[in-house]
């Protein structure tokens, strides 16, 4: 493999560096195709950045509203009472503090987002994994949580639907046999953040009416913008309460309150973006079925997680594809549970597909007599 000094700001323990990071570092030269951020490529609409930039002025200059204005913009939005909704900083604000109150220990399925692995150990929490298995599609049946949640004692489950990387799902009866059969434990997470892209149940509801459930989601996602750092939880009365008591003033920006404030203007086309995502991904799965020696995983996500030939080297092809032709992709191998065998690249328009699958093929054709490597995923 060769050596790209100028590209070490990819050896990271848990993410990916930057787009900015990206731009200045990477050796090409052109606007980039990001297929890393996991971000709604069909919003939000120009009338809504136009609206943005006609009141920039007052977004700057005043502070925010509160957050009970915050929470029923997202009840109007998710159709839960605003009183069960927590409205935070991004959603790694609420997994700080989930993580932080958890009398421990914590099980979540691997590979998953980094922030649930990484953080337990910040705060002396022992954290045991549920290994998804490639052989299942990387599917988990209730049964395998369950066994493992008593097998390690766990206080808190947390789990990913859909999941963040594979795509695979649990569907709401799942949900609400995990919630029956773990009734005992403190705490069960269900992080929703790419719920909006499939065809699944929100177990919000659920999640009003329990005592010992919390739903979380990231708004990044399904808004197209992660900068302005939106996301929230939603949960009993008490527990809400409890939790929206350790979050700081003011912590929705203005820009970010902006955004939810005038999101009614807007619900249409935010609605039909995620049909739209759909049938790109779809496109997308097929397209990479062409592609000689790659297996790719159904998804109900906007992103695809496909495995590359064996030996080919995951860093390799993600050096490869942003150096040569622009195209910044997610390499796995620094997500627990995985290795630098997966790709996760977000479903984009079909334009964009094209230039990632001609990529690939060129690029595997290229390293197609390279060593080989033994990096398997079970």
């Amino acid at each position: 493999m060769s050596t790209n000094q100028h590209l070490d700001i990819f050896q990271t323990l848990f993410h990916n560096p930057s787009m900015f990071e990206i731009r200045s570092r990477t050796r090409f030269k052109g606007a980039l195709t990001d297929f890393c951020v996991p971000a709604n490529s069909y919003f939000p609409p120009p009338k809504m950045v136009e609206l943005i930039q006609d009141n920039m002025a007052d977004i700057l200059k005043y502070y925010p509203d509160y957050a009970p204005a915050h929470q029923q913009c997202i009840a109007d939005l998710c159709g839960s009472p605003a009183d069960n909704i927590v409205a935070a900083n991004g959603i790694t604000e609420i997994i700080t503090i989930l993580c932080k109150d958890s009398n421990g220990p914590i099980l979540t399925s691997v590979p998953t987002f980094g922030r649930w692995t990484d953080l337990p150990p910040d705060f002396d929490i022992p954290v045991h994994f549920v290994q998804r298995e490639k052989a299942k599609d990387f599917k988990l049946e209730v049964s395998e949580v369950v066994r493992r949640a008593n097998e390690t004692g766990a206080q808190t489950v947390v789990i990913s639907n859909p999941n963040n990387p594979t795509g695979a799902y649990f569907s709401n009866a799942d949900i609400k046999a995990l919630l029956h059969q773990l009734k005992h434990i403190e705490r069960i997470i269900i992080d929703e953040s790419f719920i909006e892209f499939s065809n699944l149940q929100s177990a919000e509801a659920l999640a009003i009416n329990s005592t010992n459930m919390v739903v979380v989601k990231s708004m990044g996602k399904s808004l197209g913008w992660h900068g302005i750092r939106l996301g929230y939880a939603v949960a009993n009365l008490q527990l809400a309460k409890a939790l929206r008591n350790q979050l700081p003033y003011w912590n929705i920006n203005g820009l970010a309150g902006f955004v939810l404030k005038n999101m009614h203007h807007f619900k249409d086309a935010y609605r039909e973006s995620f049909i739209k995502v759909a049938q790109d991904r779809e496109y997308m799965y097929q397209q990479l079925q062409t592609v000689a020696g790659l297996k790719t995983y159904p998804s109900q996500c906007n992103f695809l997680f496909t495995e590359l030939p064996v030996g080919v080297s995951g860093k390799e092809v993600r050096n490869l594809l942003l150096e040569q032709y622009g195209l910044v992709t997610r390499e796995c191998s620094n997500k627990v549970g995985s290795t630098e065998s997966y790709l996760r690249n977000v479903v984009r328009r079909r334009g964009d597909t094209d230039k990632l699958v001609q990529a690939l093929s060129e690029v595997l054709g290229a390293l197609a007599k390279a060593p080989k490597m033994e990096t398997s995923l079970v």
